[in-house]
């Protein structure tokens, strides 16, 4: 080889040398960057970045709630969907000096809130869980929030090594990349402190900026109702009944308080996405209250509350009724504000007595389902004939 082919064959290797080198230099600073300001949350707890503020609508939450439950290890958990989330508060006196988080995330399906639970357990068991249940897609095993990765729950030793691991893998995210340049220069919107401030909960300062940027709950109320094909039935009741009734049977050896209810959505929001599927819901109850039933008779300290239906709060009149931009127990006609949800908390851990002539919230067993169902049916029909103007396009 002449003097000429090893200069050129040297220039080559040093020029992908370079080109290599310079990669691996600027994914370094990416990753350095990201993990650093770290626009998503997903290492802080105890940390100055946590009071920093975000967007309203936060990314990647089970991230930043797996991360804070590994940190925090909570006796008191939340656990459900974006309902859940929004509606119950994590300030209540019911829980004084303990250490509460809400778990909830958008979208869970009730694996992801099993799931949530399995990771949290695994550094404390908790001593109370509260879990709001979702009729529908979202009751089944199959993960429901696209960004909860199983990778994110506990299993075994070095959790800390494990999730570092995984932190700076998903470090390496253009997505991410721009957030945190945003972040750096400023050009980030910044409108209200991250749900980790709140211990998970969403608070209403986000909200109001949310609803706003979502055109506010009269828009809201208008696409409920329109006419539309109620939302179908769960894939396998029976399959995930089972899965919950083996979750339930492993904490309740431990002492563990569960309560279980059905979330509160408005009226007019129960009647759009069942219209038609009334004899499976009631199924699906029926199902629930005996499988509760019984672990009950064997000790455990289990309760299901059935929030939903047609009663004094998920009957507020709609801003199209009343003219006004806001509700007073809503948000939209799916997610209950948070007074509604400490409500919910008393009714089902406090020990005050409600008023007999405003009953929300009723606890569901063997001995009352059938009533229930019964004033169900009944108060949905009178629902209906006193809202014809409402109800015109989503009854059958």
């Amino acid at each position: 080889m002449n003097n000429s082919n090893i200069s050129t064959t040297s220039n080559v290797t040093v020029y992908f040398a370079t080109i290599g080198l310079s990669a691996l230099l600027l994914l370094g600073a990416i990753v350095t960057l990201n993990y650093v300001v770290d626009p998503y949350f997903i290492h802080q707890w105890d940390s100055p970045l946590l009071h920093r503020l975000s967007p309203a609508q936060q990314k990647i939450m089970p991230w930043a709630k797996t991360y804070a439950a590994y940190r925090y290890q909570p006796e008191v958990v939340f656990l459900g969907s974006s309902r859940t989330e929004i509606g119950l508060p994590t300030e209540s006196h019911l829980f004084s000096g303990k250490r509460v988080f809400n778990l909830a995330i958008s979208g869970a399906s009730t694996g992801d809130a099993i799931n949530m639970l399995r990771h949290t357990a695994f550094f404390h068991r908790p001593e109370i869980i509260v879990w709001g249940l979702d009729y529908g897609w979202q009751f089944r095993e199959k993960t429901g929030n696209t960004d909860f990765e199983k990778e994110l729950v506990a299993k075994g030793p070095y959790y800390s090594i494990r999730r570092a691991f995984l932190n700076i893998k998903r470090s390496v995210s253009m997505a991410m990349t721009g957030d945190a340049l945003n972040i750096v220069f400023g050009k980030s919107e910044q409108s209200c402190q991250s749900l980790l401030t709140y211990y998970g909960h969403k608070s209403w300062q986000c909200l109001e900026i949310i609803m706003k940027n979502e055109g506010g709950t009269k828009k809201a109320f208008e696409e409920v109702l329109k006419k539309k094909e109620p939302l179908g039935n769960p894939e396998d009741v029976a399959a995930t009944v089972q899965l919950l009734d083996r979750v339930i049977g492993d904490y309740c050896q431990d002492g563990t308080t569960l309560r279980f209810y059905f979330q509160p959505i408005h009226a007019l929001a129960e009647l759009s996405y069942w219209a038609t599927l009334g004899a499976d819901l009631d199924n699906w109850k029926r199902a629930l209250v005996q499988m509760i039933d019984a672990r009950r008779q064997g000790g455990c300290d289990v309760q299901l509350y059935d929030f939903s239906g047609f009663n004094s709060i998920t009957t507020e009149e709609i801003p199209q009724t009343t003219g006004k931009d806001t509700m007073q127990h809503y948000w939209e006609q799916s997610h209950y504000r948070g007074e509604v949800g400490l409500r919910i908390l008393e009714e089902m851990l406090g020990k005050e007595k409600r008023a007999e002539d405003n009953i929300f919230g009723i606890e569901l067993r063997g001995d009352t389902i059938e009533q229930h169902l019964l004033n169900f049916r009944q108060s949905r029909q009178q629902y209906i004939t006193e809202h014809p103007k409402e109800t015109a396009n989503i009854v059958q």
